[in-house]
C-alpha cells in the first residue's frame, strides 16, 4: 500500500510539474510572436552556395535542465543565406539521446518532444521584415516495431496542442524572386519526466536539416 501511495504521489508531481513546463515547447501561436533575429543569436550559420548544398546542425550536444527560462530563448537557432533561386527542405528531428526501451513501469517515448519552426527575411525596397513559415510539435510514440518515433498527430494533444501541431517537415521554393534573403529554423527537443540531464525536465540535442535540390 505505502509503495502504491508513493506511485500515486510520483505521478501526481510528474503531471503538475509536465503542466507547468509544457509551455517551453512552444505552440503554434506562441511561436508566431517569437522575436527575429532571436536575441541570443545564431547557434550556427550556412550559406547556401549552391543548388544541392545543405546545413545540417546538431545542437547543443549536451542536454541541460529547463529552467523554464523563457520560449524564445529555450530553441536554438540556424541562420541560412542564399536562398533566394532554391527550392529548400526544412525539417528538425530528435537529436543523439537514447530513448529508454519501454518497461512494466512505463514509457518515456512519450514523454520526448520536438518542434521547430521556420521564418524568412524579406527585403523589398520601401520595406524589410520578417515572414513566420510554419513548423511543428511532435512527441514520440511507439510504432509496430517498437521504435520511437515523433508525429504531429498523437494522443497527447488531449492534453495540450503543444504536443502535436504543424508539419514534420517544410518545402519552400524560392526559385521564382528574390526578395528574400534568408531563412532561420529554431528547434527544441525536450524531456518531462526522464532525460539525459538528471532533472525532471531537460532540454536535449536536436538537429536542424537544410537541403536544396540540385
Amino acid at each position: 500500500m505505502e509503495k502504491l501511495i508513493r506511485c500515486l504521489l510520483l505521478i501526481g508531481i510528474g503531471f503538475l510539474v509536465m503542466a507547468s513546463t509544457s509551455w517551453s515547447q512552444a505552440s503554434e501561436a506562441e511561436m508566431r510572436a517569437f522575436p527575429m533575429p532571436p536575441a541570443q543569436g545564431y547557434a550556427r550559420q550556412k550559406h547556401l552556395a549552391f543548388r544541392g548544398d545543405y546545413g545540417n546542425y546538431l545542437w547543443p550536444y549536451l542536454s541541460y535542465p529547463n529552467l523554464n527560462i523563457d520560449p524564445p530563448a529555450d530553441y536554438v537557432y540556424v541562420r541560412y543565406t542564399g536562398i533566394s533561386g532554391k527550392k529548400i527542405h526544412v525539417e528538425s528531428v530528435w537529436g543523439i539521446t537514447g530513448i529508454p526501451p519501454s518497461s512494466q513501469d512505463g514509457d518515456n517515448c512519450g514523454h520526448a518532444h520536438n518542434s521547430y519552426g521556420v521564418w524568412v527575411k524579406y527585403e523589398i525596397p520601401s520595406k524589410t521584415g520578417w515572414l513566420f513559415l510554419g513548423g511543428g510539435g511532435m512527441s514520440g510514440a511507439r510504432d509496430a516495431s517498437g521504435s520511437c518515433v515523433f508525429s504531429t498527430k498523437n494522443n497527447l494533444t488531449t492534453i495540450d496542442p503543444r504536443f502535436g501541431w504543424g508539419h514534420e517537415f517544410l518545402i519552400f521554393d524560392f526559385t521564382g524572386g528574390t526578395m528574400y534573403t534568408e531563412l532561420v529554423v529554431g528547434a527544441l527537443s525536450n524531456t518531462h519526466g526522464w532525460g539525459s540531464c538528471g532533472a525532471f525536465a531537460c532540454h536535449e540535442p536536436s538537429y536542424v536539416m537544410l537541403y536544396t535540390w540540385p
